[in-house]
């Protein structure tokens, strides 16, 4: 084989790597925007209706497609850590660290409007809270129900796997496992849970990107594991929910 003949196949194998990766990159961008559209498709369907729980719905639904995309990649919830802490020290690690979840997203939210919304910004409180969990009030079951379903299943559970689960680790595929791939893909997935909780107004906005970011940099400092996120995930909405539900709707 002469130079020549060589240097030509040398640089084919690398075109090929080249070509590979480029659609490898291509298929992760399909593969996210699919999900993300199947979840805000059926959430606007459902609000459309005026189904309860739409954007729960919507999650699932993207969660689904999302199982069937990891499914021909032979990976399972469990590779991106959703399964129950293993011995007696993985539960004491756990709990601490729903502990500072919970505390962490009950002192974020007013510090942030005090320090960064209202200085910056100065915008007025919305009412989305009256206006969208307006219904459960006065109907104990109404409320236990959509606890359960909506806050729980749907949102702890559901919102963990789609954000975090998913959609960050399938983002540091494609920006990379470096520091500043994951570093990215954060940013990213904080910022569609930020603009998913959008009927909370700007203040809403930015502080549930900063929680999910937090969220974020300790699922992975916490070797990528969900439970704990999950469970602090649904202390929290139970905490504001039923806060709202015995204040009758008054938010202080």
């Amino acid at each position: 084989m002469t130079l020549y003949e060589f240097n030509i196949i040398k640089n084919q194998k690398m075109d090929d790597k080249l070509t590979n990766s480029k659609l490898f990159d291509t298929i992760i961008l399909i593969e996210i925007a699919i999900v993300f559209g199947v979840k805000e498709g059926v959430k606007w369907v459902a609000n459309y209706f005026e189904i309860i729980g739409a954007g729960s719905i919507g999650v699932w639904s993207g969660i689904l497609v999302a199982t069937l995309f990891m499914k021909r990649r032979k990976i399972r919830w469990r590779d991106l850590g959703l399964s129950l802490p293993k011995g007696k020290r993985e539960w004491i690690s756990a709990g601490k660290l729903v502990l500072f979840v919970v505390v962490a997203t009950i002192v974020l939210p007013p510090l942030i409007k005090n320090l960064i919304i209202d200085p910056i910004f100065g915008v007025e409180e919305t009412s989305f809270a009256a206006d969208k969990f307006g219904f459960i009030l006065g109907r104990p079951l109404v409320f236990m129900s959509y606890l359960v379903g909506v806050g729980w299943f749907g949102a702890a559970l559901g919102e963990e796997l789609f954000y975090r689960g998913f959609i960050l680790n399938r983002a540091s595929d494609f920006f990379g496992k470096s520091k500043i791939g994951w570093s990215v893909a954060l940013i990213l997935q904080a910022t569609i849970f930020g603009l998913a909780h959008s009927y909370q107004g700007l203040s809403g906005i930015i502080a549930t990107a900063i929680i999910a970011l937090s969220s974020g940099v300790i699922y992975l400092l916490a070797k990528r594991r969900l439970f704990p996120l999950i469970v602090a995930h649904a202390i929290t909405d139970t905490i504001g929910l039923s806060a709202f539900y015995i204040n009758n709707g008054v938010i202080n």
